[in-house]
């Protein structure tokens, strides 16, 4: 009977023990008790920022320890009733700018959004302006009249006296060579 009384008062325990490291039942996916509001804007801020540890890896898919920490200190901030920008900025002044995945379009940082577009622009403007003088070269070598030939005759008819000159110096030193 003993024996009975002890493992009813262990089990008894034991079942303490998980409702007490259940926390109440709360919500696993919002252990700070956020309004739906709060958990949306707190996946918004999540979205812009990024790991500072990895690279290329949003703040709301990084497993890292470190990315965990920063999330949790979100949901914190949102509980005071600061806002997003207050949130980003706090962010920015502890990890710098590289915590926002790309630079803010202020200052000298213009130009890391103006030049890739200024480059292409220039290639594109380089590659029109070649393709036109070698057009214009080529017009202006068939534009050429050998000597003797009338200036008005078809360009065809020139192609094909360059083309029976070449043959006959062929034929002629074919002939010398045999």
């Amino acid at each position: 009977m003993k024996k009975a009384i002890f493992l009813a008062l262990i089990a008894l325990i034991v079942v303490a023990a998980v409702a007490f490291a259940q926390e109440g039942g709360a919500d696993p996916n919002n252990p700070h008790g956020l309004t739906p509001e709060q958990q949306a804007l707190a996946k918004e801020i999540q979205q812009e920022l990024w790991c500072p540890i990895c690279q290329g890896v949003r703040l709301d898919v990084c497993e890292q320890q470190v990315c965990q920490q920063m999330r949790e200190m979100i949901d914190e901030m949102l509980l005071e009733g600061k806002t997003k920008q207050e949130i980003i900025d706090e962010f920015v002044v502890q990890y710098g700018v590289v915590i926002l995945g790309e630079p803010p379009k202020e200052g000298v940082n213009w130009l890391a959004w103006i030049m890739p577009i200024a480059l292409v622009l220039a290639g594109l403007g380089f590659a029109v302006w070649m393709s036109r003088k070698w057009t214009e070269k080529r017009r202006q070598e068939a534009a050429v009249v050998p000597v003797g030939a009338d200036p008005d005759a078809d360009v065809a008819s020139a192609s094909d006296d360059i083309d029976d000159d070449y043959l006959a110096r062929v034929d002629q030193e074919l002939g010398e060579e045999y």
